[in-house]
């Protein structure tokens, strides 16, 4: 028989969200089938929050206004080190071409 694959959310021991985990279908030999969803894994999804904590019932927010903030800021203010990467061999190469290379 075939299942179709769902999946719980795996909290560890401080009730963090973890990551997902695949929930298992047992068959016995006379054909019934025991659903199984991991320990320390619940059917309800985080969602978005940035560090989820599992209350037993739903999940919470756990992170910090300010650690939120810091992650929003470093999302939009800078240059990711892979753009800075890519406009270096950019310049590098239009050097080249231009032949003002050293």
């Amino acid at each position: 028989m075939t299942f179709q694959q769902e999946w719980a959310y795996q909290y560890d021991e401080n009730f963090i969200y973890d990551c997902p985990v695949e929930i298992q279908y047992i068959e016995d030999d006379d054909g019934n089938v025991k659903r199984i969803v991991p320990e320390k894994a619940t059917e309800i999804s985080p969602g978005d929050l940035v560090q989820a904590k599992w209350t037993g019932t739903e999940w919470v927010e756990s992170a910090s206004v300010e650690y939120i903030e810091s992650l929003e800021k470093a999302d939009s203010g800078e240059e990711s080190d892979g753009a800075k990467a890519l406009k270096a061999v950019a310049d590098i190469l239009e050097t080249m071409v231009r032949g003002d290379a050293g």
